[in-house]
C-alpha cells in the first residue's frame, strides 16, 4: 500500500522540479532580452559615483559624485569679476564651461569648476579624475534625480551650475535649489553646495 504513495510522491516532486527549472529559464530570457550586457540603470553604482541620466542606448550617460563636494559652499568665481565665456548648455556641455572657468579665472583661490576639476575618487582600484561643474541643463537632470542619488541638502540647499549667466557674465551663474527645484541666476561670490559629475 505504500508503494503507489511513494512513487506519487516521488513523481510529483519530479514535476515540481522540472516546473522550477522551466520558470528559472524563462526568468533568465527575460532578463537577458530586458538587459542586455553593457547597459546600464539610473542609479547603478558605477565608474566612481551613482549613474543620474542615460542616453537611448543605455551605454553611455552621466554619474554624479555620492556626496557634496562643498557642504558648507563655494563661490562660483575666484574674486575676479569677470565673464569667463562659460555660457554653453545641454548634456555634457559642463565639461566645456568648467574649463573655460578655469582657464580665466586661475586655481590661486579654489572656486566651485576648478574644485570638480580637482577631484578625484578611487573605486574598484581604478581612479576617477575627470569629473566637473555640471551645466544648467546636466544639473536639472540631476535635481530630477536627486533620491537615487542621495546625499543631497532638500532642505535649503542651493547648487551651482557651471553656466554662466548671457545677461550679466560678469557677476551672474545659474544655479538650482534642490527642495523644489528651481533655477534662476545669482551673484557668482555666494556660497553655493556644490556636486561635480563625469561622463561615460
Amino acid at each position: 500500500m505504500l508503494k503507489p504513495n511513494i512513487l506519487f510522491l516521488f513523481s510529483l516532486m519530479l514535476l515540481i522540479s522540472l516546473n522550477a527549472s522551466i520558470a528559472q529559464e524563462k526568468s533568465q530570457t527575460t532578463k537577458s532580452v530586458n538587459s542586455p550586457a553593457g547597459k546600464h540603470l539610473i542609479g547603478d553604482n558605477f565608474g566612481g559615483g551613482k549613474i543620474f541620466w542615460l542616453d537611448e542606448t543605455g551605454l553611455h550617460g552621466l554619474i554624479a559624485a555620492t556626496t557634496d563636494q562643498s557642504p558648507k559652499g563655494i563661490a562660483w568665481n575666484s574674486g575676479t569679476l569677470i565673464a569667463t565665456g562659460a555660457n554653453s548648455d545641454g548634456v555634457f556641455a559642463g565639461e566645456q564651461n568648467s574649463t573655460k572657468i578655469v582657464s580665466m579665472q586661475g586655481t590661486a583661490k579654489p572656486n566651485a569648476a576648478s574644485l570638480c576639476l580637482d577631484y578625484k575618487t578611487t573605486s574598484g582600484n581604478v581612479e576617477y579624475n575627470d569629473w566637473y561643474l555640471p551645466s544648467k541643463s546636466e544639473l536639472n537632470l540631476l535635481y530630477k534625480q536627486k533620491m537615487v542619488v542621495g546625499g543631497f541638502n532638500v532642505t535649503n540647499g542651493i547648487y551651482w551650475s557651471s553656466t554662466e549667466s548671457l545677461a550679466t557674465p560678469e557677476t551672474s551663474a545659474w544655479e538650482q535649489e534642490f527642495k523644489f527645484g528651481s533655477q534662476y541666476e545669482d551673484d557668482k561670490d555666494l556660497l553655493d553646495q556644490l556636486r561635480c559629475i563625469r561622463k561615460f
